[in-house]
């Protein structure tokens, strides 16, 4: 049985949300028609197709979009999720893990998790594709440990990805 303890950093989980969100099939697809929009709408400014007005109010609408979902989806999922701010007791080992917080202890089998992503921040380990368990890097006292959980994921989950980013 191994142990962490950790407690999450505010900026580092917001970085680790932006992740998660940013990578999200449904967000693409929005983001990238909403710069097809924007050329087009840009394109129609140069044909005098489209006037300045609207040209200003669609750029003003992507700048609003995008600060809703680069600061304010991940602040506020952040500000919801009392985990975020709690103190986390982790045991693994090769069934699952225990999570013990402020509120108790849970047991969560490897099963439970469908698919592991590692960034240089964080272990993301997914229940599905809107809910997933963080672990910060930061929690494993050295390297050693850190690759040990790392190759124990690895030999567990056979679609595990270690990815740049969060």
């Amino acid at each position: 049985m191994h142990f962490l303890q950790f407690t999450y950093n505010k900026e580092e989980v917001i970085h680790a949300l932006r992740f998660h969100f940013l990578r999200r099939g449904e967000i693409k697809v929005f983001r990238n028609t909403l710069i097809i929009l924007l050329i087009a709408t840009v394109a129609g400014y140069l044909f005098r197709v489209v006037n300045f007005n609207a040209l200003l109010g669609i750029a003003l609408m992507m700048v609003i979009l995008g600060w809703a979902f680069w600061y304010l989806l991940p602040v506020s999922t952040y500000n919801k999720a009392a985990t975020f701010k709690d103190n986390i007791r982790l045991r693994y080992n090769e069934e699952g893990m225990a999570i013990a917080t402020g509120q108790g202890e849970r047991a969560v089998p490897w099963e439970k998790f469908s698919q592991i992503i590692e960034t240089k921040s964080f272990f993301f380990l997914y229940r599905d594709k809107r809910s997933f368990f963080l672990i910060p890097t930061s929690a494993f006292e050295n390297e050693e440990a850190l690759n040990g959980f790392s190759k124990l994921m690895q030999s567990i989950f056979s679609d595990y990805r270690r990815l740049n980013g969060a």
